[in-house]
């Protein structure tokens, strides 16, 4: 890792300040109580008169699929979306355990519902939306990868901005609570997240591209262009919510009017980081940099369109989208993906070893787990089909643990041995060749037998597209002068 200078130092500073408010979002849900219901995201849930909330996986607290909120111990909850902003108005302090009156619209009967509050469930959020925050977790991991190893490098800046507005945005995948809109601090945590990092990613997301697919182009030096493109989108986002406010029939109905707008702003960006990686392709004449390019940008093509088709088009005209956010977050990971194999592939940075070492130790790990459980499970079986004890014994751990213990060392070289030849064949079989061309030298002397290994073996290992070998007629000593003026000479020399 190299030293951080003061640009650098500063550039990680405001990615950390970036995350810091989704960290603070996750902690007041983990808290504070729950009533296990939350807005489903991308979906359209706000009404003139109430939310639509979605009860999360395993969550029967009296709520159902489908219920309108429309007020919370009597208090409707157009009230508290105006006193959003008003901070003297003193809001309930809710704890584990006690039971709140929910009104809801079912089925068009208004009911009121007690929902016990529990702890926030955030098994459940993980368990119905991984998708999303495992692609930005893999965003965030090669972007601190690349920073770490070039810290001065503006590309990685760039990165790093971007995967942190990413990863802040996934509270988007958590979504508000009831009691976000009455609390008021979680409501504006969630706006910041989801809105004004999510819009630095996208601006971040295209200088990246830019300085990416046209590091010389002279866009990059007008200062006030770059502040543009970070600065229109939130510009936007106070045009769109003052906009909105007129024909608004409620205060929730205008929180609802919100979103629609701003995915105009994020799809601009990325039909403009399109024509930048073309432009940019066509412009270069480097090899190396059109490489580079096909790498990275076929992924982000593929993730990009996928998503807006699927995901973005259909949420903003149908009000809900095709594909879940699992499978979105599956779609976008590509790209992500596709950066670390443009950084392996033209060697930006030397990570054989730590990829070579994550496929070996991560499948053995898979392995060994399986082989865990699997023990554990079948030992078990058997004792209680030969005891008919139910409870587990001791030694059913112990020779679990034991068998681990020996399958640890001939499995790791077995995995290894078969990852080199799938994944890295090239350099399997050119140690092996020039291992086997070796022995070869030490016991071969016939030299026509000897040139013809030596053409294969240089095709084997180097791959060219043309081979020729060249051997000059060795010096008679009776016709050559110099041979006799000098016999320590070689007899191949000319």
């Amino acid at each position: 890792m190299k030293q951080l200078d003061r640009a650098s130092f500063r550039i990680l500073l405001i990615s950390i300040g970036v995350v810091l408010p989704a960290v603070a979002f996750l902690w007041l849900h983990l808290a504070g109580p729950s009533d296990g219901a939350r807005l489903e995201p991308g979906q359209a849930v706000w009404r003139p008169d109430g939310v639509v909330v979605t009860p999360l996986q395993g969550q029967t607290h009296g709520l159902r699929p489908g219920d309108l909120v429309v007020a919370v111990n009597g208090t409707s909850l157009e009230f508290w979306a105006r006193a959003l902003v008003d901070l003297r108005i003193e809001r309930p302090h809710w704890q584990v355990g006690q039971t709140v009156s929910y009104t809801v619209v079912r089925d068009g009967e208004r009911l009121n519902i007690p929902v016990t509050l529990e702890h926030y469930p955030l098994g459940s959020v993980l368990l119905e939306d991984w998708g999303t925050i495992l692609y930005a977790l893999v965003t965030l991991f090669v972007a601190v990868f690349v920073f770490l190893f070039r810290p001065n490098d503006r590309l990685a800046w760039l990165l790093l901005l971007g995967a942190s507005g990413l990863l802040a945005a996934t509270t988007w995948s958590f979504g508000l609570q009831v009691s976000d809109l009455i609390d008021g601090p979680g409501f504006w945590l969630f706006q910041v997240t989801t809105y004004a990092a999510y819009q630095l990613f996208w601006s971040a997301g295209l200088h990246f591209v830019l300085a990416f697919a046209s590091p010389h182009s002279p866009l990059l030096r007008r200062r006030w262009l770059i502040w543009l493109m970070y600065v229109v989108p939130y510009v936007c986002y106070v045009v769109n919510a003052a906009a909105t406010w007129f024909g608004s029939v409620s205060t929730l109905d205008w929180l609802g009017r919100w979103g629609p707008g701003l995915g105009l702003v994020s799809l601009i960006y990325l039909l403009l980081a399109v024509v930048t990686i073309f432009w940019g392709y066509r412009a270069s004449g480097d090899a190396v940099t059109r490489q580079k390019i096909r790498w990275v940008v076929f992924a982000a093509l593929i993730s990009g369109i996928g998503g807006i088709v699927l995901w973005q088009l259909p949420t903003d005209v149908l009000g809900r989208p095709i594909i879940s956010t699992n499978m979105l977050g599956l779609l976008v990971l590509p790209f992500p993906i596709s950066i670390a194999i443009a950084i392996l592939r033209h060697r930006l940075f030397d990570i054989d070893v730590i990829i070579h070492r994550t496929l070996v130790y991560g499948v053995l790990t898979a392995l060994l787990a399986l082989v865990y459980f699997g023990s554990v499970v079948t030992l078990q079986f058997f004792v209680h089909g030969l005891t008919g004890q139910a409870t587990q014994p001791p030694f059913v751990i112990v020779a679990s643990t034991l068998v681990i213990a020996a399958l640890f060392q001939p499995l790791r070289r077995r995995i290894q041995a078969s990852i080199d030849r799938r994944f890295y064949r090239r350099k399997y079989d050119a140690a092996r060749t020039l291992q086997a061309f070796g022995a070869t030298l030490r016991q071969e002397v016939d030299l026509t037998e000897l040139s013809e290994q030596l053409v294969a073996v240089v095709q084997e290992t180097m791959q060219p597209t043309q081979v020729s070998l060249w051997l000059p007629k060795p010096l008679q000593k009776g016709k050559d002068k110099a041979w006799e003026a000098n016999p320590f000479r070689s007899p191949y020399e000319e």
